[in-house]
């Protein structure tokens, strides 16, 4: 164990030394390693950027589901005869309370009408949801005028709504066209059917750039108040949405909650099943892309491997008549090899470092990269990724170490030193 120890400080030590004396040479030798860790830690502070903000910011869609009236002439027949009631806002409660894997059903009633504002006609988009639903769906949204609905308007189910910043924009141009110079919408009553609403509020974009597309023409009120002046408490929600505890394992548990709806709905599958499935696809072009950057990155390395290989065997051929004496004096081939297979390690893990500092590039513009992207790539970097990077430097030292090692621990002493 000492002596393997003293080979390994040895081998450590002549390797600092045969850097220091040719410089030029060890720096050609480490370059490729440097660029394919470079190249590879880059490509993971990145994949883990978009990854986080899949896994902080998606998991709610990736986790959701939702059901939705089939639309089949011949099972329409069997949904007649069975008496299935077909899709109802009370399938989420009883999927909620009934089904295990289910962790939250999203209270929503939609629709779609035509609405009447200031005498002014637009169709829009009719959304009657709880405070937590709302919350939930606005997370990217900021009252802009107005105020929010309050908890009190939720629990009474009062005649308020709040509209959103598009709806607005295309109602007040209708107004400039008639010349309407009050161009205020907070206060005024939204007509949709025979009721009205009172409008207290206008919601937008935090960020312009970001506009979801099902909030853009939208009226959100009280789901109580929908229930009172529009559908009943018990109407076709339009689609069932349900939040299931493991994001990752989805399709397992759809297995476990769709019997449970069928089940309510007498054995009669009249219900479609949704998912988010474009996350998954996203999660596999993120898959193929560092999956390229993955073989570049082996590329570059196998030439760094070789360069350090090359340079091996150069300062092997130098120090014959050294590896001669060592041999005489005792040295056994084991503590050679060793510290052969420790230097071209050392010279390896020099280029590694040099490479994840370089790697680490994308950390200093972490800002610029959220905002271009609109924060979907945040430059993340775990330690076990450093860790394994690492892990891949030692590897490569020692693969392509193994030959130069060999090569001077089998070398015949005698020969050696009459070697000039």
């Amino acid at each position: 164990m000492i002596r393997a120890l003293q080979s390994i400080g040895v081998g450590i030590t002549m390797s600092l030394i045969e850097m220091m004396s040719h410089k030029l040479r060890s720096a050609l030798s480490v370059i490729g390693v440097m660029l394919g860790v470079a190249s590879l830690v880059a490509m993971l502070t990145l994949i883990a950027g978009i990854d986080v903000f899949i896994n902080r910011k998606m998991v709610k869609w990736a986790g959701s589901v939702w059901f939705v009236n089939r639309r089949d002439a011949q099972l329409r027949e069997k949904i007649t005869w069975s008496r299935s009631p077909s899709l109802r806002f009370s399938d989420g409660p009883y999927l909620e309370h009934n089904a295990r894997d289910v962790r939250y059903f999203y209270r929503t009633i939609e629709r779609r009408s035509d609405i009447v504002i200031s005498g002014r006609n637009e169709n829009a988009g009719i959304r009657g949801m709880d405070r937590q639903s709302m919350d939930e769906d606005l997370e990217e949204m900021r009252i802009t005028e107005g105020i929010m609905l309050s908890d009190n308007d939720f629990a009474s189910g009062a005649a308020s709504c709040i509209i959103s910043w598009e709806l607005a924009q295309r109602i007040r141009a209708q107004m400039r066209l008639a010349r309407v110079t009050d161009e205020t919408l907070v206060g005024r009553k939204c007509t949709i059917g025979n009721f009205m609403l009172d409008i207290t509020g206008i919601f937008g974009p935090i960020d312009p750039d970001n506009k979801p597309w099902h909030l853009r023409r939208s009226v959100l009120m009280p789901i109580v108040t929908m229930q009172r002046l529009m559908t009943g408490f018990d109407p076709d929600p339009g689609s069932v949405r349900i939040l299931v505890n493991d994001p990752k394992t989805i399709k397992k548990q759809l297995r476990g909650i769709t019997p449970v709806l069928r089940s309510r709905h007498r054995g009669v599958e009249d219900f479609e099943i949704r998912t988010a499935d474009w996350i998954d696809e996203v999660r596999s072009m993120l898959n193929n892309a560092a999956l390229l950057m993955g073989i570049v990155s082996v590329i570059s390395l196998l030439v760094g491997g070789l360069s350090i290989m090359n340079v091996m065997l150069s300062s092997i051929s130098e120090r014959i008549h050294e590896i001669g004496v060592r041999k005489a004096l005792g040295a056994r081939r084991l503590q050679i090899f060793v510290q052969f297979t420790v230097e071209t390690i050392t010279l390896s893990c020099m280029g590694g470092v040099f490479g994840m500092v370089l790697g680490m590039a994308p950390l200093l513009f972490r800002e610029a990269i959220y905002k271009a992207t609109d924060g979907a790539i945040e430059p993340t970097l775990f330690v076990s990724h450093l860790f394994g990077v690492f892990g891949i430097i030692v590897f490569v030292g020692i693969c392509f170490g193994l030959y130069p090692a060999l090569k001077a621990s089998r070398m015949n002493p005698v020969e050696a030193l009459r070697y000039e």
